[in-house]
């Protein structure tokens, strides 16, 4: 019994121990970025805004200002997801990679690696996501103030309609990926289709050139994603019979869509929920 109450009373203080150490280097971190930031360049919000495109992209993350540039191109979603957020305040989308779901520490770690300034005022103060993001005119800010009869976004939440917004989604068989798509929705009505990935068995439709056998069939699977662009999201059940939304190309008839995968990677991606809001 006495050997059990030391191993215990080892065993909290080795606990005790940890915490203390932890916390120590996690203030001593915490002061070691204060004095940091004080040596950052100084960088407004009129100058974050002249970079705001893919060849020079800026974004400013808790009062810090990252130079991304480089890394755009490695990003592993769409460009379109990490473009909407050079030139800005994006602290927002940087604490909710999806709604309420952050960026990992691993992400944090490689962020640090492209800081370049601190966010500031005209005065040279610094600035808060919160302060920034009201300057900036943020739409996101904007929306929060609608009234419950003019917020579309509640109208749609509670009418069970899916939320505009980014989405993805893929349909797998047996563990393999046949088709992996994205696209957005405004207002209920699709925008922004794409196959990030379309391949049945050892066959990539998204790698065929004319004059491949199956280039007919990667046509008719784009024609597609044309034909649905500005639809309603209802739109999906004609795929159900597909020679409606695709043409008779070279003599391959609309059974070869296989649609219904279509179908099944598109409400995925609904059920999964807005991947980014715009």
């Amino acid at each position: 019994m006495n050997m059990n109450k030391i191993a215990y009373s080892v065993f909290i203080a080795f606990v005790a121990s940890l915490f203390t150490l932890v916390s120590v280097k996690a203030l001593s971190s915490n002061e070691r970025d204060a004095a940091n930031d004080e040596g950052l360049d100084p960088i407004t919000l009129d100058e974050l805004d002249e970079h705001a495109s893919a060849d020079s992209c800026w974004k400013a993350i808790h009062g810090r200002v990252y130079d991304i540039t480089d890394y755009v191109p490695n990003h592993p979603t769409d460009s379109a997801v990490i473009l909407e957020w050079c030139g800005k305040e994006a602290t927002e989308g940087w604490d909710n990679k999806r709604p309420g779901v952050p960026h990992s520490p691993r992400a944090e770690e490689m962020l640090e690696a492209y800081l370049i300034g601190r966010l500031v005022d005209e005065a040279g103060e610094p600035v808060g996501p919160q302060a920034a993001a009201e300057s900036a005119g943020d739409a996101d800010t904007a929306e929060a103030r609608l009234s419950p009869a003019e917020d579309q976004r509640l109208h749609r939440a509670l009418l069970g309609l899916p939320q505009d917004g980014h989405y993805r989604g893929v349909f797998i068989d047996r563990g393999i990926i046949q088709v992996n798509i994205t696209f957005d929705l405004e207002e209920g009505r699709f925008t922004g289709l794409a196959y990030r990935h379309l391949a049945y068995r050892d066959d990539d439709y998204l790698a065929m050139e004319e004059g491949d056998a199956l280039y007919p069939v990667m046509r008719q699977h784009r024609q597609i994603l044309e034909r649905l662009e500005g639809e309603p999201v209802t739109a999906i059940f004609a795929l159900y019979e597909p020679e409606r939304l695709a043409d008779d190309i070279d003599g391959y008839s609309g059974a070869t869509l296989r649609g219904a995968k279509i179908i099944s990677a598109i409400r995925d991606g609904l059920n999964r929920g807005v991947y980014s809001w715009p």
